[in-house]
C-alpha cells in the first residue's frame, strides 16, 4: 500500500475538518459528529502537531482554546461542543448517561503536546489554571486518595463497553499527564504523584506474586494469581474483581509510554501477532475476547447504549477494529523498536483506511466478522492514526 499517498490523504481530511472552534469528529454526513468532541479532537490536534503545518497547529490551538473557554466550573472539559453554522457554541455537553474521565486527559496532554510543539509560553500561561482546575478534579475522582481514577461505566472512550472501575487506559493517561505537568511547571508535586501513579500500575495491572503485597485490592489480585500468568496486561480492575480482557488504547500508551519491562514486551508482541494474523487482515481489535450472547458480561452490554445497540460480537467496541487505535499501537511499537511487527500492522492499516474500493473512507471502526468499513465516515481520528503511524516509521513521535 502506497504510504505517500494514504499519508496525504489523511492530512487533507484533517484540513477539511478544521471549523473556528477546532477539529471537528467527521466531515461526514452525521450531525453529531460535527461537533467539538475533546477525546476525537485532541487525538486529531495531536496527530496535526506531527505534521508541521502551521494550519493544522492552529487548529489544534483552537480545539483546546474552545474546550477552556466551556470548562465546567467544577474543572470538567466538555465531552462535547455543538455549534451553529456562524460557529457559536450552543449547545455543552459534558456527558449524557455519565460523566466523561478521559476528556481532561486528554485536554491536558493535548496542552502540553501543543506547548512542546511551539514553546508558545504565552498559551501555556492562558491554559494554566484550566489545566490546575482539571487536576484538582482528578486528585477528587481518586475518591479514596490511593492514587487511582475511579471510572464509571460509560466514562471513556469505550462508553458502550463494560468497563468500569479502575480502567487501566485513564491511568496510563493520567500517568501521562502528569509526566507532561512535571516537565513543565518543574513541580515535586506533579513528579511525586506519576511516580507513584507509575507504581500502582506496574504493581496492579500485571499481577506477579512478587508484588500480592502491595496489590490495590489483594482478594481480587490473588484470586488472579490462582487463575495463571497472563501475556498482556489485565484491562482494569473494580471491587468484584478484574477485567482480563486485552485493551488495544492501554497497550498502545504502554509501549508510548515506555512502561514494558523486557519479558512484558516479548509477551504483548507475541500476543498482538497471534491476534493480527488471526483477522483477516493484520492489525488489532479494541476489546478481546469479543462478549457473546452466552457470557456472563452479555446482559451489562447488551443494555449500554444510547441511540442503539451497536455491540454484537466482532462488532464497535465489542471486537471491532479501529484504525486510531492501531496507528497509536503502531507508533508506540515503532517506539519501543518493535519495527517488523509495526511495519506489518502499518501497511495493514493503511488497507484499511483505503476502504472501501480504495475510496479512502477513514471510516470509524472495521467489522472484524467480514472486514467491511463501519461506523461513521471520514473519521479524523482514524487519518491521525494514519500521521502517527507514518511518523513513527520515520522516528517521529508524540512522546
Amino acid at each position: 500500500m502506497d504510504g505517500t499517498e494514504t499519508y496525504h490523504r489523511a492530512v487533507e481530511l484533517l484540513r477539511q475538518g478544521i471549523t473556528s472552534n477546532g477539529f471537528v469528529a467527521s466531515t461526514g454526513s452525521r450531525a453529531n459528529y460535527h461537533r467539538i468532541w475533546a477525546r476525537d479532537s485532541v487525538i486529531t490536534g495531536m496527530g496535526a502537531l506531527l505534521t508541521d503545518e502551521k494550519e493544522l497547529i492552529e487548529g489544534m490551538r483552537k480545539t483546546l482554546t474552545a474546550l477552556k473557554t466551556n470548562q465546567h466550573n467544577n474543572g470538567m472539559i466538555p465531552s462535547n461542543l455543538e455549534t451553529d453554522t456562524t460557529g457559536k457554541v450552543k449547545k455543552v455537553s459534558y456527558g449524557t448517561l455519565t460523566g466523561k474521565v478521559d476528556a481532561g486527559l486528554w485536554f491536558v496532554i493535548g496542552v502540553f503536546l501543543y506547548f512542546k510543539k511551539t514553546k508558545d509560553r504565552n498559551f501555556i500561561k492562558e491554559m494554566q489554571r484550566a489545566v490546575k482546575q482539571v487536576f484538582k478534579m482528578l486528585a477528587i475522582w481518586e475518591f479514596n486518595g490511593r492514587g487511582l481514577l475511579y471510572v464509571p461505566q460509560g466514562g471513556s472512550w469505550a462508553d458502550e463497553f463494560v468497563l468500569e472501575g479502575y480502567n487501566l487506559s485513564e491511568q496510563l493517561l493520567y500517568y501521562w499527564a502528569l509526566e507532561e505537568a512535571s516537565r513543565v511547571y518543574a513541580s515535586k508535586l506533579y513528579v511525586e504523584k506519576a511516580r507513584i501513579l507509575k507504581e500502582l500500575i506496574m504493581v496492579n495491572y500485571w499481577p506477579f506474586e512478587k508484588n500480592k503485597g502491595k496489590a490495590y485490592h489483594k482478594t481480587a489480585f490473588i484470586h488472579q494469581l490462582v487463575n495463571g500468568t497472563t501475556n498482556h496486561w489485565m484491562a482494569g480492575f473494580k471491587p468484584s474483581g478484574y477485567f482480563t480482557y486485552f485493551d488495544c488504547l492501554a497497550h498502545a500508551l504502554t509501549f508510548i509510554l515506555g512502561i514494558n519491562q523486557k519479558s512484558q514486551k516479548q509477551k504483548i508482541t507475541t500476543f498482538i501477532e497471534t491476534i493480527a494474523s488471526g483477522l483477516k487482515d493484520f492489525l488489532v481489535p479494541a476489546f478481546l475476547p469479543v462478549i457473546k450472547n452466552m457470557d456472563a458480561e452479555w446482559n451489562s452490554l447488551q443494555n449500554n447504549w444510547t441511540y442503539q445497540f451497536r455491540n454484537m460480537s466482532g462488532e464497535y467496541q465489542n471486537g471491532g477494529v479501529w484504525p486510531v487505535f492501531n496507528g497509536l499501537l503502531i507508533a508506540g511499537l515503532y517506539k519501543s523498536n518493535e519495527r517488523e511487527l509495526a511495519g506489518k500492522l502499518r501497511q495493514a492499516l493503511y488497507r484499511a483506511v483505503a476502504m472501501p474500493d480504495n475510496q479512502y473512507g477513514f471510516y470509524e471502526y472495521l467489522n472484524a466478522n467480514n472486514w467491511s468499513p463501519d461506523g461513521a465516515k471520514h473519521q479524523l481520528w482514524s487519518a491521525a492514526g494514519v500521521i502517527f503511524a507514518e511518523n513513527a516509521a520515520q522516528n517521529i513521535f508524540l512522546a
